[in-house]
C-alpha cells in the first residue's frame, strides 16, 4: 500500500515537476485490491523452574555379609543293640523265666542246643 502510494505520488510529482509535456498518461487503476496478510508469531518464552522439593538421591545400604551356618557335628549314635531276650545259661532258666521257643534265624536259636535238629529251640 505504502509502495503504491510512493509510485502515485512519485508519478504526480513528476509531472509537475517536468512540465506538461513530457509527462505521460498515467494507467488507470487496477480492479486488483492489494491484500494485507497479518502473520502472527508464536514467541516462546524460557520457562524459569520453580523451586520445588530437593531432590533426596537415596544413600545405598551397606550389604550384610551372610553369616555361614555352622554345620551341625555329627553324632556318633550307636547302632541300637537289637532286642533280645536276656540270655540264661540254659533253656530250663529260660522257660522258667517265661522265655522260650526260638526258632532259627533268631539271635537267641544260636544260644541253646537245638537237641532234636526241628529249627526250634527250648520247647
Amino acid at each position: 500500500m505504502i509502495a503504491g502510494a510512493c509510485l502515485l505520488f512519485g508519478c504526480v510529482a513528476g509531472v509537475g515537476i517536468g512540465g506538461a509535456e513530457t509527462a505521460k498518461p498515467v494507467a488507470a487503476p487496477s480492479s486488483v485490491a492489494p491484500t494485507v496478510t497479518v502473520t502472527e508469531t508464536a514467541t516462546v518464552r524460557p520457562v524459569e523452574a520453580t523451586p520445588s522439593e530437593p531432590v533426596v538421591t537415596p544413600s545405598p545400604r551397606p550389604t550384610q555379609k551372610a553369616k555361614p551356618t555352622p554345620r551341625p557335628k555329627p553324632r556318633k549314635t550307636a547302632r541300637p543293640a537289637p532286642r533280645t531276650d536276656p540270655r540264661f545259661p540254659t533253656c530250663t532258666a529260660a522257660k522258667a523265666a517265661g522265655y522260650g521257643h526260638y526258632r532259627v534265624g533268631e539271635p537267641e536259636y544260636s544260644w541253646y542246643e537245638d537237641r532234636d535238629r526241628d529249627g526250634v529251640v527250648c520247647e
